[in-house]
């Protein structure tokens, strides 16, 4: 199973599989944001989506899969990657501002370039934000991490992009510089990442485009394919309650089946102590609904679809499991809840 170096690779296995990417628009750098149609005819359709977070990039491999393996008479809409700048890696996306991609080996030499060649807006507790023509780069993860920091000094990256790289070391397919997570600073300030923005007027680009399609297909099942490094090699599912008590049923059904056959195949599911948050409620092991009006923050793409569509799963596959079982483990998400989805349209 494939492990992308680049996005371009990824559009040319896409062309090389058969298929065609259709262009829903253009990230800021230029790439086309595209989807591709497979599956039959039959409504509702599914849709299928991975890659916000760009260091997750099994889901995006086993979203790339199912364009061929996922076997159903209903329509399938596939959103590969909804980061492809971030896919290509952190000296890429420097390489956005400076004209030309640099080469970083360690953090010491990406702290040096950030200081010669940004303007620092923050500079304190190991945390490093500079900002070089359009976007701003940062050392680390910003995430949780600036709220105690002035007001003012996120105040000109809002609007922005802050790309980050990942320091921690030894996930297949995601090294230290290998993706830049991308995190966007909303107009009120909150420093948020691309699976956010969905029921905000205000949204980039790729969120845009995921909506838009939704819009267009009017999805009865869709999936985003995450990971998580807080869980080494295991798994857990994400579900969100429904509008009504149908969905309700059949989303319940549905998670109970799924995470059934994720155990039968031998993966190892999240302890029973295991929470993600507070915002979550467990039902069954390795079962875990989100609600959004605890979390706050806006709806993520799934949080989206469940409001305004239908019903919604995510994965969460622990990124140091090796590379090939968690593609497997997206795999068999998406085929197991698409069985018992058919049993809803059989007639």
């Amino acid at each position: 199973m494939q492990i992308f170096t680049t996005y371009a690779e990824l559009l040319e296995q896409i062309k090389k599989m058969g298929h065609t990417p259709h262009v829903l628009s253009y990230a800021p750098d230029r790439v086309p944001i595209v989807y591709i149609k497979s599956g039959g005819a039959k409504e509702p359709a599914i849709f299928i989506t991975a890659g916000s977070h760009s260091t997750e990039q099994a889901g995006v491999t086993a979203a790339v899969e199912l364009i061929t393996k996922l076997d159903t008479e209903h329509q399938v809409y596939v959103i590969p990657t909804r980061d492809p700048m971030g896919m290509n890696g952190y000296p890429y996306a420097l390489s956005l501002a400076l004209g030309e991609e640099p080469s970083i080996n360690s953090f010491e030499e990406l702290e040096a370039i950030l200081r010669e060649q940004g303007e620092i807006f923050y500079d304190e507790d190991g945390i490093l934000l500079v900002l070089i023509g359009d976007y701003g780069f940062a050392n680390c993860n910003l995430l949780g991490r600036l709220k105690n920091a002035p007001a003012e000094i996120l105040s000109p990256f809002k609007g922005r992009r802050i790309f980050t790289p990942v320091r921690r070391g030894g996930v297949e397919g995601t090294e230290h510089f290998q993706r830049a997570y991308t995190l966007i600073v909303s107009p009120s300030g909150k420093v948020l990442h691309l699976n956010r923005f969905h029921d905000t007027a205000w949204a980039p680009v790729e969120v845009r485009c995921a909506r838009r399609l939704m819009a267009e297909i009017q999805p009865g099942l869709s999936f985003d394919l995450h990971e998580a490094m807080d869980i080494e090699d295991r798994y857990w599912l994400s579900a969100r309650y429904q509008q009504d008590e149908e969905n309700e049923a059949w989303e319940q059904r549905i998670a109970r089946e799924t995470i059934q056959a994720i155990a039968d195949s031998g993966a190892v599911l999240v302890e029973d102590n295991y929470s993600p948050g507070g915002f979550f409620t467990r039902s069954e092991r390795g079962v875990y609904w989100l609600d959004a009006n605890k979390r706050g923050e806006g709806l993520n793409l799934m949080d989206y679809a469940a409001r305004f569509h239908g019903l919604a799963f995510g994965t969460e596959m622990g990124m140091y499991a090796r590379f090939e079982q968690r593609v497997t483990l997206g795999l068999l998400t998406v085929q197991s809840a698409v069985k018992v989805f058919e049993e809803r349209y059989c007639t």
